[in-house]
């Protein structure tokens, strides 16, 4: 998320991780690390030189906001325009991030690992609002290949996957689901700046389902919705449990002006 991080008290760009135990399935938490990547890669990409790091963890390890900052070849601003070895140095920052605010003869990072990425002279917000494109080295696995672009769709949405929430009363159009954490925010024309993430250019929709409005065959969608807002299944879902909502009408916002524009 954006905005003023309470324990530094830095407009940044806030992420959080949380950790577990060797035996937790959440143990190497792989969404978190590609997280960071992702992050890291895209200011890369920006040409910012003047990142700042800080962990802002609430504990009582750190007596001071200069105790926060992660250092990156003892330096705290970080210019990511030199690194000519990005593997290496997201390693470097890694362990910096683990190894911050561990007491003396500590083998452990903290529990959570909360950060502010902050730079003075960039606009982190508008950076990762935007639609820059960004590659990472493929990884082996394939689940993170998922992650990676369920973050970027996340990403550029968050204003305007509020707003559709809003409108829609936190109901997915499609299925009725109202599990806030799986509903997405899908345009109906392709992203193309601010000025398309409207919310009559849009439509809250259950993550999967979302993807399948986003995914076409044979020049259609798999998931379509009529100008009358009847839901359109592809034929070649007819043996899934899609085609259920195949000729139902979607829920609409609370508010006419707020309604879908389909062409």
């Amino acid at each position: 998320m954006y905005g003023i991080d309470p324990i530094t008290e830095l407009e940044g760009l806030v992420i959080e991780s949380r950790g577990g135990t060797k035996k937790s399935p959440n143990y190497r938490n792989p969404g978190h690390s590609l997280l960071l990547a992702y992050v890291l890669k895209k200011i890369q990409n920006a040409n910012i030189s003047d990142l700042e790091i800080y962990v802002a963890s609430n504990s009582s390890n750190y007596k001071s906001i200069d105790d926060r900052k992660v250092l990156y070849d003892g330096d705290f601003k970080i210019n990511l325009n030199s690194i000519t070895d990005f593997e290496s140095f997201l390693k470097s920052i890694k362990k910096s991030i683990k190894q911050s605010g561990q007491k003396k003869g500590s083998t452990g990072g903290n529990s959570t690992k909360r950060i502010t990425l902050f730079s003075k002279t960039a606009n982190l917000k508008d950076l990762f609002t935007s639609d820059v494109e960004v590659q990472l080295n493929k990884q082996t696995e394939s689940e993170l290949e998922y992650i990676y672009q369920r973050i970027k769709k996340r990403f550029r949405q968050s204003r305007f996957r509020k707003e559709l929430l809003e409108a829609y009363d936190n109901t997915c159009a499609i299925t009725g689901s109202k599990v806030i954490d799986l509903l997405e925010a899908a345009h109906i024309q392709p992203y193309d700046g601010a000025y398309t993430s409207v919310v009559s250019n849009g439509i809250l929709l259950r993550s999967d389902i979302h993807d399948l409005f986003d995914s076409q065959k044979d020049g259609k969608r798999l998931i379509n919705i009529s100008v009358d807002y009847k839901i359109e299944v592809h034929i070649s879902l007819e043996n899934s449990e899609y085609w259920g909502y195949n000729g139902k009408d979607i829920k609409l916002p609370k508010e006419i002006i707020n309604y879908p524009k389909f062409l």
